[in-house]
């Protein structure tokens, strides 16, 4: 199992994704920097550093009701290809990426590290990325407001 983990890169990705976000966060928090976050192409990388950026520097987003106006904002309004990113439709195979399941494991390491400034758990997470793939509601759906 651990020989497979290393072996997938996963962990130096999400490793990848927080330094990102906690470099941001620096940029603004500490330098008072402005900032702007655009990755290889915009869509994948991008969402992941800002969404935790938010996360890590507003506590708003650490409540139930914030975390879920988080995804609205820079998932669902930003036009993530959910539909390409998680294989919902026949599509382009080389389009297949574990973007948000990234963004969630993230999000998860950071409240196991600091659960008491977290209003959510493991569980919520769980729940959300579930329906992100059951497609059981439209807002995991398509590539863009118009797909859905």
């Amino acid at each position: 199992f651990l020989s497979g983990l290393e072996n997938s890169g996963w962990l130096r990705h999400i490793k990848a994704v927080l330094d990102a976000a906690v470099f941001l966060v620096k940029a603004i928090a500490v330098e008072g920097a402005s900032v702007l976050v655009h990755c290889s192409d915009g869509w994948d990388r991008t969402s992941q550093v800002c969404s935790l950026g938010a996360l890590l520097l507003d506590s708003y987003y650490r409540t139930i009701k914030g975390f879920m106006v988080l995804i609205e904002k820079d998932w669902i309004s930003f036009g993530h290809k959910f539909s390409d990113r998680c294989c919902q439709l026949d599509g382009d195979p080389k389009e297949i990426s574990p973007v948000f399941t990234q963004f969630l494991e993230s999000v998860w390491n950071l409240t196991e590290q600091f659960p008491q400034a977290f209003e959510y758990n493991e569980a919520f997470l769980l729940q959300i990325h579930e329906h992100v793939h059951s497609c059981q509601f439209g807002n995991f759906l398509g590539n863009c407001q118009k797909d859905r």
